[in-house]
Formats: C-alpha cells, sequence, structure tokens
C-alpha cells in the first residue's frame, strides 16, 4: 500500500507578553498602515551570520541541562534569540546592556542580520520551506515609541495590530501561523488589564529526509537510559556525512536537498551523555561538522516524540539577563516613554512549549514561547550508528550554520 509522503514540520512560536501597572493614559501609537516601501535586493546570506545566535544557543541549553532534571530537552534556540532580540530593541542602559552581552548583540547592523537571516531561510531553499512570522499586539492608550514600533517593522517585518480584548485572535493569528500546530499559545479568555503589549513571533518548517527509512525496516528493540525501554528503531545505511573522536561518534542527516540537517552525536558505550557535554562546547561541535567525511553508515534511529515545557527566567537570570526581570531596575525606555507613565516596564515572565514527533519520513513539531512584561556484538565491516542510548541533536541550516532546534534524548519513550 501507497503511504501518502508525510513532510517535516517543525513550529516554534515565541510570545513576549509586556506589561505594568498603570493609570489610563490617552495615547494612540498604532499606526493602520506601513508608509515604509522595501528595496528589492538580490537574495544573498548576511555576511554576519549571526554567531550570536549560536553562542547564545549553547549557553541557554547547556544552562537548561544543569538545572533540568528531566530526561529530555528541546528548544528553539533561533526562535528564543530572536524574540528577544525584539524585546532588547526596547530596553536601554544596563539592561539593554545585559541583553546585548548574553544575546552577543553588537551595533546597530546586527538587527540589518537578523532581517537578512529571516529572509535567507524563508526563501533560499526550493525542497524546504521555512516561513517566519512576528506580530505586535500593542494597546493603543500606551505611549508605545515611534522607533521601536519602527524596528520591529522594519527588522523583524512584524505586523502591528491593536491589542484585543481576549487571547483568542492572538491565537487564531499563532494558530494560522503555525499550520495549527499550536492553536493556544495564550489564555482564550479576558487580557489581563496590566498587560500592554503581546509580541509573538512563529517559525514554522517543513521537509523530508534526503534518506527517507524504510518502514519496513523498523522493529521493537531497547533503549538504555536510566532506566531500559521498549521503542521503535528505525534503521537505514546510506552514504552519511559521519565523524569518529576518541569518546563519541556523529552523523549529519540531511534534509530534501542537503538544505538542513539532522546532527546527532553519539557517547561511546562506556561513557554517557552528562560526561560527553563536560568536553563539549561550541567548538568542538563545529569541529566535529568540519571534520565528517562522507562514509556507508548504519544507522539505527529511534522514532520519538517529545513534549516539553520550560519556564526560561531563572534560565536566562543564570546566563547573565538580570536587571530586565527587576521590577523598579529594568529599563525599557526604548519601548515606552516612561516620563508619560507612573509605573515601570519589566520582564516578569518567560516560558517555552516544544512538541517534536520523528519517524521515517521525517519529524513534526510545535513550540511556543512566552515572554511576560509586567508587574510586580560482531562489528560489521561499515560504522553503525545505534541511537539505543541517550543522545544529542540540532536541526540546523548549514549555509548560515543557524541552528533552529537544539535537543536531548535520555528516553525517547515519554
Amino acid at each position: 500500500m501507497n503511504v501518502p509522503k508525510k513532510y517535516l514540520t517543525i513550529t516554534v512560536a515565541i510570545l513576549l507578553i509586556i506589561a505594568f501597572e498603570f493609570s489610563a493614559l490617552g495615547f494612540s501609537p498604532i499606526r493602520d498602515t506601513i508608509t515604509g516601501e522595501e528595496e528589492e535586493e538580490e537574495l544573498t546570506p548576511p555576511e554576519d551570520t549571526l554567531e550570536c545566535q549560536k553562542d547564545f544557543s549553547f549557553d541557554l541549553f547547556f544552562q537548561l541541562i544543569e538545572s533540568q532534571d528531566e530526561d529530555n530537552i528541546f528548544i528553539s534556540p533561533y526562535s528564543i534569540h530572536t524574540a528577544l532580540h525584539l524585546a532588547a530593541t526596547g530596553a536601554d542602559g544596563e539592561t539593554r546592556d545585559e541583553m546585548d552581552e548574553v544575546l552577543r548583540l553588537q551595533g546597530e547592523e546586527v538587527k540589518e542580520d537578523a532581517s537578512q537571516l529571516m529572509e535567507w531561510l524563508e526563501d533560499f531553499s526550493e525542497k524546504n520551506d521555512v516561513s517566519v512570522a512576528n506580530s505586535m499586539f500593542l494597546d493603543e492608550d500606551i505611549p508605545f515609541r515611534e522607533s521601536f514600533v519602527d524596528d520591529g517593522e522594519k527588522y523583524f517585518d512584524a505586523k502591528v495590530d491593536e491589542l484585543p480584548e481576549t487571547g483568542e485572535p492572538i491565537n487564531e493569528w499563532v494558530e494560522e501561523n503555525t499550520e495549527g500546530k499550536i492553536e493556544e499559545l495564550i489564555d482564550p479568555g479576558p487580557i489581563d488589564p496590566l498587560t500592554i503589549a503581546y509580541l509573538v513571533n512563529a517559525i514554522h518548517f517543513e521537509g523530508a529526509w534526503e534518506k527517507e527509512f524504510d518502514e519496513e525496516e523498523t522493529e521493537i528493540d531497547t533503549f538504555h537510559g536510566e532506566e531500559e525501554v521498549e521503542i521503535e528503531m528505525m534503521k537505514n545505511r546510506a552514504n552519511y556525512s559521519y565523524f569518529e573522536g576518541e569518546d563519541h561518534r556523529a552523523i549529519s542527516l540531511n534534509y530534501d536537498n542537503g538544505d538542513y540537517s539532522f546532527n546527532a552525536f553519539l557517547p561511546n558505550r562506556d561513557s554517557s551523555l552528562e560526561e560527553f557535554y563536560q568536553d563539549f562546547d561550541r567548538n568542538t561541535y563545529e569541529e566535529n561538522i568540519d571534520d565528517m567525511e562522507k562514509e556507508d553508515v548504519m544507522v539505527r534511529l529511534p522514532k520519538f516524540t517529545l513534549e516539553e515545557d520550560y519556564d526560561l527566567v531563572e534560565s536566562l537570570e543564570s546566563i547573565g539577563i538580570e536587571r530586565a526581570f527587576e521590577k523598579y531596575e529594568a529599563n525599557f525606555s526604548d519601548m515606552v516613554e516612561l516620563k508619560d507613565m507612573d509605573r515601570n516596564v519589566y520582564i516578569s515572565e518567560v516560558s517555552h512549549s516544544s512538541f517534536i514527533e520523528v519517524d521515517e519520513e521525517g519529524t513534526e513539531a510545535a513550540g511556543a514561547t512566552g515572554v511576560g512584561i509586567g508587574v510586580d556484538s560482531a562489528e560489521p565491516p561499515y560504522p553503525v550508528m545505534d541511537f539505543d542510548r541517550p543522545f544529542f541533536f540540532t536541526i540546523e541550516e548549514p549555509e548560515t550554520e543557524t541552528m533552529l532546534f537544539k535537543g536531548h534524548v535520555g528516553d525517547p519513550s515519554e
């Protein structure tokens, strides 16, 4: 029987909630139209490929590994970084300094780099589909700075809309821009009166394995994590990019046309993923990728589904963003005309939810992040990558080395 091809779908939504205690103010900064004209330019990857995103992704990922007592970790570094970058355009003083340092945002050109990278990711591939959407739902009675709104429109291609009375219109926007994978990002009921904005980002990725796994080769096997669990193990033998080191091996499984890749790292059997992380960093990651060579490899990879939820405030504080979360010390004066208000603006919440499913034909994934600002045997003659124990993986666009997703699988049966 012919089974319709299921494409790889990765969806992530980033939500920034901006709230504070305020008296009724009579300001209306929302524009009905965008007056600027966009110039058509030849599509090229950004000269500065935003190395900052990769640094940030490793900082945050390893902080989560250290702080989360969970078998599995799965996040979208690109989406989290993009959302925080958008928020940082409204920060000033020490608040902006901290966010710039953690996010590695140096100079005004990083906003142009972010815009160029977003355009590149959406348009460069003819075989895989990536869409990135941003929206700014703003309270029309609040004096948002025109420069902040302009940056959102110009560099993040953000749609500017009025903050609705309930969360339902925002959820509908999220659902539309995540291909229905995220139906309810926020409470659909009345918007909290202390909330003045929702800044929402969604990323959607669709593709398929370049070398699909044969469903007839999939079999039940044991995954050796902290506890042994029975899982469905896929199998494929093909010519893959492969690296073999002293204590671990790595492999790159391309998506259609090689425009994106699933890079997986497997510690040796006498080691563990925790021990692997002790000597693993961005430089090691890049060296392993660079040292890969094409080789005939047998890959055994579990079918797995992960659903994760995170409160990122403590993790972000641990890697250096502190002042932005302080109720009376945060400075978002480049976002709102604070002199016209009697209250302050600060980040009160950062949450991230994610979903990923991997099978023979590809992957389906979804995620959402909310950032609130408010008050208070005998070896065969070929290598075998047998992912029957905890492993680490990334999903990356090789040209710009942009990490769309990063994961740690300790128990694929959950």
